[in-house]
C-alpha cells in the first residue's frame, strides 16, 4: 500500500471486463480522485488509464478517422499521418 493508499483509501468499483478476439479490458469505477472517472486496465499488459468525464466527452466527439488513427499502433504507428489525417 502507498502513502496515497493510507491518507485517501483506493475506492474502486469493476464494472465490466470486455473481451474479444483482439484484447481484454477491465473496465472499473474510480472515485478516488476529485471526482468520479473509468479506470481502462488491459488485461494482458497490465497498462491502464484513467478517463474522467471531459475525456469521455471528447472520444464521443471524434471522427472515424480520429479512431482510425488511435488504432495505428506497433509496427503500423509509423503510418499515422499528422493533424489526425488518415
Amino acid at each position: 500500500m502507498t502513502e496515497d493508499e493510507r491518507i485517501r483509501p483506493v475506492s474502486r468499483r469493476e464494472l465490466v471486463t470486455l473481451a474479444n478476439e483482439f484484447a481484454v479490458v477491465r473496465v472499473s469505477l474510480d472515485t478516488t480522485g476529485n471526482g468520479p472517472r473509468l479506470l481502462v486496465q488491459d488485461v494482458e499488459t497490465g497498462d491502464e488509464i484513467f478517463l474522467e468525464p471531459l475525456e469521455l466527452a471528447c472520444l464521443c466527439l471524434a471522427t472515424p478517422e480520429d479512431r482510425v488513427q488511435w488504432m495505428k499502433v506497433g509496427a503500423y504507428r509509423d503510418e499515422r499521418q499528422p493533424g489526425g489525417e488518415a
